[in-house]
């Protein structure tokens, strides 16, 4: 409630207002025309009194409600890269720095290549020689900045781990841990398709966003913040990344539309956690992040859809907004004022209508401008009617000369700014953290025993229990997380269910305005078994080309994979599949099958050159076979490579044709010259070792 205007009125007048038997206790200037116009009236002048005093009750809730002039974000970004929070000293001339230009919060940059600037962390100490390890910098921090009504968010580079050519010195580092030298599940890097190692993690690994959370959420339970501040919540931006083993295995399995939309997936996916158990843990802290606006600004969602943002580094922070899985959001309009100063505008016209339910504090580079400069951005902010300004950053205020040090020094920036702004302002109060109308649902699925990606892509159904119908419905991400946010107060259940079948339903639970209400489910493999799709294979061997029978249950709407490779599914039912097996030869054929983000067991057949299985045959002209089957073995492109003759008795046949039929996927046919006036016979036609006798028609 800070900068409200109830903290300007005296308690003891509020109290009064609250008595229970309506006794008027306004000042008499509010009363007395009616004590003037009504003085023989009792009964009227009661009735009047009456409503008089409840109308002047209203009007002062909403004016206690409501949030006074000139509250707004004014925060600084403070990284890592230069003097700011290291020592004591720092933090104490920051903090004085940040209330010269009268501004209310600092971003400090707790977290640098896989480090913390923090005592209480789940990370090692940063290797930082300019800071102590045994300098717990966020602490003092907030005890200073607090003590000057100053906020603190802890701002957290979410993605990037290590850049460095060697090894972090501390073994108990990520990048020791699960960095490119291991293998397996172990790794946790972002790669390219062609094997390409970036120095981030990859957010769609299961392990990776479960780790990254729980870095980020654990100094909630030990410092008293404000708010958590995500910045690189991405994939890089140098290369097309994304391609971690497990998460094209998760994309693979969970048959996801796109690799792009997955990817944007897993990053809205950790952002909703993220905030969610946020929440939980202290609802009154704000989720912020720093989000992408290179080039110029888009004037549509469609454009905002073709923007680095969103199509490179699968950043959809507009999504994010309008679902409400931030609180405030910042946008980094870094643009030189004499350069692209059009830019910043269209940006920030694109981003003020669509702030949804939440809010936004626009970023702006005073490190590329001077300050002149800086303070005409001020400005443009200020006229967009958001909530506030975010400056990039604290340590780098103006222009820089061709040494890199300031050419005004920063002083002068502070001072510049805080006459800008005048008067001094507290954070706005955010609604839906102070008088909260609505309520969050959240939860982890845990599966004892059976395939780790069980808990993973489950459907999950979110309903009030009082019948008014769904109330949400979403998925669990691979960590097994689940949740929605602003649900209106009632009573909630949750149903789980895979490929549309239940599987498991909670019990009720109240959802209160302003709570964050867990629905766990620990389940076992078993509850599974009426979900995840079993086969067994009709033969015990198969060809090149040949098309098997799997027989089993929850086997419609299936991919199929022999040997890791998608097959062609001819026909599929609830119980039976019809699938081609591949052209290429190899030693084993290993089948299973895929459905609603589940997998089967594999079924192995042993691998034979040739099995032929004739379909049909026709005779054209009188004189040409067309003999069409399944199971002749490899192709050259699009021949036999198995050689192939024909006969009639001892007369050897001219065989024209023999390869896939044309615009099928996975038939064969052969085209046989047959002798002048044959009438009857039966062609005997060789493929490999294997001959088949075929009746001429």
């Amino acid at each position: 409630m800070r900068g409200h205007l109830q903290h300007r009125l005296p308690s003891a007048f509020l109290g009064r207002l609250a008595r229970s038997d309506g006794a008027c206790t306004l000042p008499g200037c509010l009363m007395s025309p009616l004590e003037t116009a009504l003085p023989q009236q009792p009964r009227v002048y009661r009735r009047f009194r009456l409503i008089w005093i409840e109308l002047m009750k209203a009007l002062l809730f909403i004016a206690l409600t409501m949030p006074v002039l000139g509250q707004q974000y004014r925060a600084f970004w403070a990284d890592a890269f230069h003097k700011g929070y290291k020592d004591p000293a720092q933090i104490d001339q920051m903090v004085e720095d940040v209330a010269t230009a009268k501004c209310n919060a600092i971003l400090m940059e707790v977290r640098n290549r896989g480090g913390s600037y923090f005592l209480k962390s789940i990370e090692p100490p940063v290797e930082d020689s300019d800071w102590s390890p045994s300098f717990d910098a966020l602490q003092y921090l907030i005890e200073k900045a607090h003590a000057r009504g100053i906020e603190v968010h802890a701002w957290y580079p979410v993605t990037p781990l290590w850049p460095l050519a060697r090894a972090p010195l501390d073994p108990a580092h990520a990048w020791n841990l699960h960095g490119p030298q291991t293998s397996g599940d172990a790794m946790w890097m972002t790669l390219t398709a062609g094997g390409k190692v970036s120095s981030s993690v990859d957010p769609g690994h299961p392990d990776v966003a479960r780790y990254l959370a729980n870095v980020i959420l654990d100094p909630v339970r030990n410092y008293d913040l404000d708010g958590i501040h995500l910045d690189y919540i991405r994939y890089p931006e140098d290369d097309d990344y994304g391609y971690n083993p497990k998460a094209v295995e998760r994309f693979q399995r969970l048959q996801s539309s796109t690799f792009s939309q997955f990817r944007r997936d897993q990053v809205t996916a950790l952002v909703r956690q993220i905030y969610l158990r946020a929440a939980e843990l202290k609802p009154s802290l704000k989720v912020s992040a720093a989000l992408i606006t290179w080039g110029d600004g888009p004037a549509t969602d469609a454009q905002f859809r073709t923007k680095d943002a969103y199509s490179r580094v699968f950043q959809d922070w507009r999504s994010w907004m309008e679902e409400g899985i931030l609180d405030v959001g910042m946008p980094m309009n870094y643009f030189r004022q004499t350069q692209n100063a059009s830019f910043l505008q269209n940006w920030v016209d694109f981003e003020k209508s669509r702030q949804y339910k939440r809010t936004l504090a626009i970023g702006v580079a005073n490190y590329l401008n001077t300050i002149e400069d800086s303070v005409t951005q001020l400005r443009k902010v200020q006229a967009s009617g958001v909530s506030g300004i975010t400056f990039y950053s604290y340590a780098s205020t103006n222009t820089l000369d061709n040494s890199g040090l300031p050419i005004i020094p920063n002083s002068e920036f502070y001072r510049t700014i805080g006459e800008s702004f005048g008067d001094a302002a507290g954070p706005p109060a955010l609604p839906w953290k102070t008088k909260p109308s609505t309520g969050h649902v959240l939860g982890t699925l845990k599966v004892e025993g059976g395939p780790a990606w069980l808990n993973d892509g489950v459907e999950v159904s979110i309903e009030s229990d009082t019948g008014r119908g769904f109330a949400a419905k979403t998925q669990t991400d691979g960590t097994g997380f689940f949740g929605a946010v602003d649900l209106a107060p009632d009573r909630y259940r949750v149903r789980l269910a895979r490929g549309g079948i239940e599987i498991f339903r909670t019990s009720a639970r109240d959802v209160l305005a302003g709570s964050a209400i867990r629905f766990d489910a620990l389940l076992k493999a078993e509850d599974f078994a009426g979900v995840v799709p079993r086969i067994a294979a009709s033969a015990e061997e198969a060809a090149p080309g040949e098309v098997i029978t799997l027989t089993g249950a929850n086997l419609d709407k299936p991919q199929v994979l022999v040997n890791g490779a998608l097959a062609v599914v001819s026909a599929a039912s609830a119980a039976k599949i019809e699938v081609a097996i591949p052209f290429n030869m190899a030693t084993a054929y290993n089948v299973k099958v895929r459905r609603a983000g589940m997998e089967s067991e594999t079924v192995t057949l042993r691998s034979v050159a040739v099995r032929a299985t004739i379909q049909g045959v026709r005779r054209v002209a009188g004189r040409y076979l067309e003999i069409y089957a399944i199971g002749l073995g490899m192709l050259n492109g699009q021949t036999l490579a198995a050689p192939v003759s024909a006969s009639l008795g001892t007369a050897a046949l001219k065989v024209l044709y023999a390869g896939l039929m044309p615009g099928q996927q996975f038939r064969y046919q052969i085209n046989i010259e047959l002798p002048d006036n044959m009438t009857t016979g039966a062609v005997d036609l060789r493929i490999g070792d294997q001959t088949v006798s075929i009746p001429a028609p």
